[in-house]
């Protein structure tokens, strides 16, 4: 899923939320599919802001996609090494479940 979300964006983990939020045994990739959608929705915005920047700023979409790589794939490789995870300066849109 995370690495079909650097191509395709917010849709994988999206969808991978909707099918999973009413099953009690996916709770792991239910809350990987959470995480990666704050992160895509928290995101978001910086590409909305780019297109009302004067040309001149034309690199900032680049600094964007960079820096999310770098943190698609921090959490990639942590998950390859069963190890937690978190997306830094991520907005908790999506609460998890309390159970």
């Amino acid at each position: 899923m995370l690495g079909s979300s650097l191509v395709l964006g917010m849709f994988p983990p999206l969808l991978m939320f909707l099918l999973t939020r009413k099953k009690r045994r996916s709770s792991f990739y239910r809350e990987a599919s959470r995480k990666a959608l704050n992160f895509h929705l928290t995101i978001f915005p910086f590409f909305l802001i780019r297109y009302l920047l004067p040309t001149e700023y034309g690199s900032f979409i680049y600094v964007v996609l960079a820096v999310e790589l770098l943190f698609i794939l921090n959490a990639m490789i942590r998950i390859a090494l069963n190890k937690s995870y978190t997306y830094p300066f991520t907005i908790p849109y999506i609460k998890p479940e309390k159970i």
